[in-house]
């Protein structure tokens, strides 16, 4: 009896020394170019599988402990890891992540698929376990309040969120592209980067234009644009 009660006491006090020894790692998640706040990325932690998401400004809070590994996943980004010092931790991170280019689309390479639907579907593949997490309705979430309220659903949902924006953002960047507004345009160099910040069409207007009206609207808005960046000649006194 003896024996048993001290190996019970000796359990509870490795695992209240392993709470101890956790502790809350807080930083930011930025892209590395840009220096913009990531939205919405996934952080892991490898050893126990806790997961946190960073904020609208890319603030990201998790519980983690001294040489353990964080994986950091995000649409779009290339994924990457760090490890916790078993020293000094520092009080605040500030971690960058880089863009991904197209994945491997050799599997793909005999499919009528575009450059961007196969970055969607093996993107999707990726992060299939957050993406295709079942989403309450308003009646479930009257009948189940607490499940509506977890934060780890609310996370989860607020991924799928952000993942259906970057997607959106991703299919105009793929048909709003810099190749097709040369030829159209025949601008060259930074007006090109001009033109394609100040006429950048939304999402919702792609979707509604036929071919002929999408190459009409960047011919017409580049005559506007040009017209606009002409220097206003100077009138004769007298």
């Amino acid at each position: 009896m003896r024996n048993r009660l001290f190996l019970l006491l000796s359990i509870l006090l490795l695992s209240s020394f392993g709470r101890l020894r956790a502790q809350q790692i807080k930083g930011v998640v930025q892209e590395r170019n840009e220096k913009a706040p990531l939205v919405a990325v996934q952080l892991v932690n490898i050893h126990n599988n806790n997961t946190a998401f960073s904020d609208s400004q890319g603030n990201f809070s998790i519980s983690a402990a001294k040489g353990e590994l964080i994986e950091l996943r995000c649409a779009g980004y290339r994924t990457m890891r760090f490890r916790l010092s078993q020293g000094n931790i520092p009080p605040f991170f500030k971690i960058y992540l880089d863009k991904l280019v197209l994945l491997n689309t050799d599997k793909y390479a005999s499919s009528n698929l575009s450059p961007y639907q196969i970055d969607s579907i093996t993107t999707h593949k990726l992060y299939s376990s957050a993406l295709d997490y079942p989403r309450m309705t308003p009646m479930q979430q009257i009948e189940s309040p607490f499940s509506a309220l977890s934060k780890n659903n609310r996370m989860k949902w607020a991924f799928q969120d952000s993942y259906a924006q970057f997607e959106r953002e991703k299919f105009v960047d793929y048909t709003f592209n810099e190749n097709l507004v040369k030829e159209l345009t025949g601008l060259e160099g930074k007006d090109v980067q001009n033109f394609m910040k100040r006429y950048r069409p939304s999402y919702e207007a792609l979707r509604n234009m036929s071919l002929y009206d999408y190459y009409n609207y960047i011919k017409q808005s580049a005559i506007r644009f040009i017209r606009q960046g002409k220097p206003t000649a100077p009138r004769n006194s007298g």
